[in-house]
């Protein structure tokens, strides 16, 4: 992996960091999208050593502005080796709340930028000779869970369209899976621990998540072993790293 470029969305949350970190200790050149730029540019000079990173702040919610911005970015930067799609809307509503428009917004979020970023970067003026490409799914897109509707259906149309993608841009030479993390430690998680009975919740998660709460480091060792050589015969699929989550 190392001077091989690679695109990160989702870059501010605990799993985009990881594996950037990860990214980076292999020598590898990134490109951060988040929200928030100021951020990123913090996180690189502070935790990440490998020079030659920039990011970018873009709000996936508006995919009509995808396809300029990361054009700029991949053209500025160097031909693209692999993306990772760790941006996710995690909102829950109950189904008098799931409106069109609450839907639209997860959806852009979770699936439809997914899509238009693999659309924008499998150009060959902007991908290298092999392009790996991972997003990051969810259990949910397994297992029903009640408020979590389009949560859920944005990460299983995600999974569905990897199995598809995967034969179309097999003679590319591009490879594309997900994985399929289980409760994870993260900003998130931590606001769930910390409310009132924050203990017993995480007692029912690991009732069923038998192996623990994820650490991101576990979710970012899956990427970088889907985007590495050594998965050169897994396209198409969805790796649960969810501590047995599934299991049960």
């Amino acid at each position: 992996m190392k001077d091989k470029l690679y695109l990160i969305t989702g870059a501010n949350g605990a799993i985009g960091r990881a594996v950037a970190k990860a990214l980076d200790f292999h020598g590898a050149r990134l490109i951060l999208v988040g929200r928030s730029s100021a951020s990123l540019l913090d996180f690189i000079k502070t935790d990440l050593k490998t020079s030659g990173h920039t990011a970018i702040s873009l709000d996936l919610e508006d995919v009509n502005s995808i396809e300029n911005e990361i054009k700029d970015a991949v053209l500025l930067a160097g031909k693209i080796d692999g993306f990772i799609h760790a941006a996710g809307l995690g909102d829950v509503r109950p189904l008098k709340m799931t409106t069109p428009s609450f839907l639209t917004k997860v959806f852009n979020v979770n699936f439809v930028s997914f899509i238009e970023i693999i659309r924008v970067i499998s150009s060959p003026r902007l991908r290298g000779e092999a392009l790996r490409i991972v997003g990051v799914s969810a259990t949910g897109s397994f297992l029903g869970n009640s408020t979590k509707t389009a949560y859920c259906a944005s990460k299983a149309a995600m999974d569905a369209a990897v199995r598809c993608l995967a034969k179309e841009l097999a003679p590319k030479d591009v490879r594309i899976n997900t994985v399929a993390p289980g409760a994870t430690y993260s900003k998130m998680m931590d606001d769930v621990l910390n409310l009132p009975g924050g203990s017993e919740a995480l007692k029912k998660i690991t009732e069923r998540q038998f192996l623990g709460v994820c650490k991101p480091e576990d979710i970012a060792d899956a990427i970088l072993f889907l985007l590495s050589d050594q998965s050169r015969m897994i396209s198409g699929s969805c790796l649960p790293v969810d501590g047995g989550k599934l299991a049960v």
